[in-house]
């Protein structure tokens, strides 16, 4: 901005359908204001054009949805910048910075953050600092504040003007309920709808839903055990005339989920009420709450609607089972004694500590973390208007208007096993941020559950009352009558299940591939599907069981059957028949099938060719994340005794001690990039990895069979000093280690040196430093997997394929020109890693001092 005046306020807008952007948007404008930037957030459902452009300085905080589509509150924002031209506006003015969330997990992470920051640059406008990125699948908290502290400050230096000194930290406003809890009483009859407008985002479910009654609930499975998260149940919810439902089919439905009322007894202790009124709320929880002073018709915003139960407000609308928010620590920390007030800032400045708060996978509920920091009593008025607010979880409609009265979804029981909190309550207590080591408290058995999905598989009742709205989604139906190709898994298949209700009308085949585990346990519509493709409704069923053995039997740990992907390969030829015949590929399920079916297609049409469809809109996806793993670290990074102290608990675990269970692609991609800074010769970077997960493992397995079932009588008796005496007995070995190894690992990383080639003035490094380079790489892999809590070995293999130009070959490299296969990394989850134990000879007794 030079020869210009500096600018004097910066515009933070956020788009979030969780509410994490939104939070975000607050720390950072939070940070810049004390900082001396005078900063002001922004949603952008209320974006406007013009104020957008001449407010000079923007900060962008984008979050995706769905298949990287804008969140609902950045749509407008979204498709405006999409249509808009240079010579429209005065781009040229707007200096601008994007920081941008998703989870790696997905397709298209991280997709509207990179649309908008190219998009703006094209239009004009000028990037003032490096475009950020968060993994909601890793340590996203971290993420964020390295890329604040990175250099944001001094890129806003020239262009925006400071204040001067930094500005105090004010206190955030909150209700009047610990100077005056009476006031908030009101009379039962008074319940109303009062004139009030949502604090929030997430708040604006609560305003927007409406409460349907539950016409049926049902069990779809052939084997439920809850107990194992095995559980899955269709749900029908009136839909008539007066509940404001239209939708179509395979729309989504979004469910206000409700907290369990033994975690609302569970906070219950903890809230400040004022002694006078404390045993008759405490004993009738159906006492109604208002807004104290708020004069009606004022448009006062808040948190949830009121008036409102004090049961209501903390079944309904607080989330109970997530920990505090940055915002939220800000909100309570003036009300606690300065001792729980210091505790409270310390967490608030250490990155890691918060992180560790904030994991999805270790779940801290807001009576653990509360507990933990002997942060108690809780004001009543601040903790109800900042705890994190209930998130609406969306389900696809596995029904059609044209068939059916009732919204009817399909709803499987999420869970996880509980990780136990004790280690990283001792390291937050080093940290000076809890104060006992231990908390008997806190003691966690069995698996931690979904909140919704629990709720309705366990809890829900016909004739219950559930607060849902519905949401457009581009997963819909073609209407024009082409060939329909629908892949799924388990509850994948509600969709289709709408989808074959208005199939019946059409003339081109549909086609339906659906896997589960085994058809005796969890074939969900199973009589459906038979009696769609009875009547010529599907043109093929085509199922997969990956639990299911050569004999029909059920195998509980062990991928031993068959995948859709794999199912889809078999068919090829068909699939391209149907696909030139203009058709449309539809898929419902976990990113990780979503991926495995992607690559198969791949495999089939080509890249060039699958690009195209998808500009087309001829693959169609629709999928949800995976298993949750803790992505923070037991210890601190930064600290050398962290480095010491992975360096000392790397282990080599063998895969026939792992669980069978999914390492998250996130923690994968973390190993790979820890890889890569890996010490080198002449900057050659000679690794070469080629990661083989879910169904790639298998044909890993294949090509290793493929090799030695070529293999002389004579290799044979030379081999392995003659263990075996052909490739029968070999090929039994193996299919008996595939189970008990090989497939308990889930990802295999095939570890490969790419040779240097000569170059006329350039040094050609000898080949054993190559090789040295690429064992540096494989060891960062180890401890950065030490780190991860992930167990890992690097294994020879099978030593005459690696060895092969066949094996080399099969991995893209080239064998004439030096190119080498060193073997394969396993990694996955172990229960005994722990029992695993070293034990070194001391330095002394293989090193040598030569001073002279």
């Amino acid at each position: 901005m030079e020869g210009a005046a500096l600018a004097t306020k910066c515009h933070v807008y956020f788009g979030t359908q969780t509410g994490k952007a939104e939070g975000f948007a607050h720390d950072l404008c939070r940070e810049a204001n004390s900082q001396g930037f005078p900063c002001e957030v922004f949603d952008l459902a209320n974006f406007s054009p013009g104020k957008f452009i001449t407010c000079n300085v923007a900060i962008l905080i984008l979050a995706n949805t769905g298949d990287g589509e804008p969140t609902d509150n950045a749509t407008g924002f979204y498709n405006w910048l999409r249509s808009c031209r240079k010579e429209d506006h005065a781009f040229a003015q707007l200096f601008y910075t994007v920081f941008g969330l998703g989870d790696r997990q997905y397709v298209h992470f991280n997709r509207v953050g990179r649309f908008v920051d190219e998009r703006l640059e094209l239009l004009g406008a000028q990037r003032i600092y490096q475009q950020g990125t968060g993994n909601d699948g890793g340590t996203i908290q971290q993420d964020f504040t390295e890329w604040i502290h990175g250099g944001l400050w001094p890129a806003l230096d020239p262009i925006l003007a400071r204040t001067g000194d930094d500005s105090p930290e004010l206190p955030l406003p909150v209700l009047e309920a610990q100077a005056s809890f009476d006031s908030w009483l009101c009379p039962a009859q008074e319940k109303r709808n009062a004139p009030y407008s949502p604090k929030d985002v997430l708040s604006r479910a609560y305003f927007d839903s409406y409460e349907v009654r539950v016409l049926r609930v049902g069990e779809l499975r052939q084997v439920q055990s809850v107990a194992d998260g095995e559980s899955t149940v269709h749900v029908e919810l009136d839909a008539g005339a007066d509940s404001h439902l239209d939708y179509h089919a395979a729309g989504t439905l979004e469910v206000l989920p409700q907290n369990d009322m033994q975690d609302v007894e569970q906070i219950l202790p903890l809230l400040w009420i004022p002694q006078q009124s404390r045993t008759a709320v405490l004993a009738d929880l159906d006492s109604m709450l208002d807004l104290p002073g708020a004069h009606r018709g004022s448009g006062a915003k808040v948190a949830f609607p009121l008036p409102c139960s004090l049961k209501d407000a903390l079944v309904k609308y607080c989330d109970l089972n997530t920990a505090p928010t940055r915002q939220m620590l800000h909100a309570l920390k003036p009300h606690f004694k300065p001792d729980v007030q210091f505790r409270i800032e310390k967490l608030l400045n250490d990155c890691w500590a918060m992180s560790v708060i904030q994991d999805r996978a270790l779940a801290w509920t807001q009576f653990e973390f509360w507990t933990s920091l002997e942060a108690t009593p809780l004001p009543l008025g601040a903790f109800l208007q900042y705890c994190p607010r209930q998130r609406a979880r969306p389900y696809t409609i596995a029904s059609s208007p044209l068939q059916s009265a009732g919204i009817q979804i399909a709803v499987s029981l999420t869970s996880w096993p509980k990780l136990h909190l004790d280690d990283f309550i001792e390291a937050l207590r080093a940290r000076g941020i809890i104060l006992t080591a231990t908390n008997s408290g806190l003691q966690r058995k069995g698996r931690r559950y979904g909140l919704c999905s629990f709720w309705m598989c366990t809890r829900l009742r016909k004739g219950d009352l559930v607060a849902v709205r519905v949401r457009p989604s581009s997963f819909r139906l073609t209407s024009r009558d082409v060939p329909v190709i629908m892949i799924a898994a388990g509850a994948g298949v509600a969709p289709f299940r709408a989808f074959w209700s208005e199939l019946r009308y059409r003339e081109a085949p549909a086609i339906l591939l659906f896997g589960c585990k085994h058809p005796d346990r969890d074939w969900i519509y199973q009589k459906e599907m038979q009696t769609a493709r009875r009547h010529n409704i599907l043109a093929e069923l085509i199922t997969a069981f990956s639990r299911q053995d050569a004999a029909g039997a059920f195998v509980p740990t062990v991928q031993c059957g068959s995948y859709v992907q794999r199912r889809l390969r078999e068919m090829h030829s068909r699939v391209r028949e149907w696909v030139s015949a203009g058709g449309i590929v539809y898929m419902c399920g976990s990113t990780a099938m979503g991926k495995a079916v992607l690559e198969a297609l791949t495999e089939i049409f080509g890249d060039e060719r699958i690009l195209q469809l998808r500009q087309e809109g001829r693959i169609v996806q629709e999928l949800w994340g995976d298993t949750l793993h803790v992505s923070v670290p037991l210890k601190p990074p930064a600290k050398r005794k962290c480095v010491e102290d992975v360096i000392r608990k790397r282990r080599s675990i063998f895969p026939k001690d792992y669980t069978g269970e999914a390492v998250a692609d996130s923690q994968v991609h973390q190993l790979l990039e820890a890889a890569r800074w890996a010490p080198t010769h002449g900057k050659t970077e000679p690794w070469r990895f080629v990661v083989f997960a879910a169904e790639g493992r298998l044909r890993l397995i294949e090509a290793t069979l493929s090799f030695y079932s070529s293999q002389s009588p004579s290799f044979w008796a030379q081999a392995w000093n003659g263990e075996f005496k052909g490739f029968p007995e070999f090929k039994a070995h193996v299919d008996k280690q595939r189970s008990a190894k090989w497939l308990k690992c889930s990802h295999l990383i095939s570890i490969c040196m790419r040779r240097q080639q000569y170059q006329e003035g350039k040094r050609l490094f000898p080949e054993h430093e190559e090789i040295a380079a690429v064992s540096c790489a494989v060891q960062n892999m180890h401890l950065e997997a030490t780190s991860l809590g992930v167990a890992a070995y690097w294994s020879s293999w099978f030593e005459h394929f690696t060895a092969s130009s066949d094996g080399i070959h099969f991995h893209g490299l080239n064998a004439q020109e030096g190119d080498k296969w060193l073997g394969v990394f396993c990694i996955g989850h172990s229960d005994i890693a722990h029992r695993y134990r070293a034990s070194r000879r001391s330095v002394d007794d293989f090193t040598q001092w030569r001073s002279t």
